[in-house]
């Protein structure tokens, strides 16, 4: 697999506003490593250990839009979904989400 550079626009110095899913780039106190993680934000306070100082964040959704993995190809439930969204193309004309209840 080959390294590739993501740029984040990292917030510092600021917590987020939202409760919610983050990328982190954390500080260890004890230690003074660093390493990125996820983490929730509660609306006061990240959920955390003591020893972990948060650096920087971006919401969660904005770091993955910079990220296409694909999807493992073993997973049969990708294709079993893939056939439902064909079969019910004409059901969901004009949503452009893509997103849609299969009962």
């Amino acid at each position: 697999m080959k390294k590739l550079n993501v740029p984040v626009d990292w917030v510092e110095n600021s917590n987020p506003v939202q409760p919610g899913l983050y990328f982190v780039a954390s500080r260890y106190n004890t230690t003074g490593f660093g390493s990125y993680d996820y983490l929730n934000w509660d609306g006061e306070k990240w959920l955390k250990a003591d020893s972990i100082k948060v650096v920087g964040w971006v919401a969660i959704g904005d770091f993955l839009s910079f990220i296409d993995a694909g999807w493992p190809m073993s997973d049969d439930l990708d294709k079993e979904l893939e056939e439902s969204s064909d079969k019910n193309k004409e059901k969901f004309k004009g949503d452009e989400g893509g997103f849609f209840e299969v009962e």
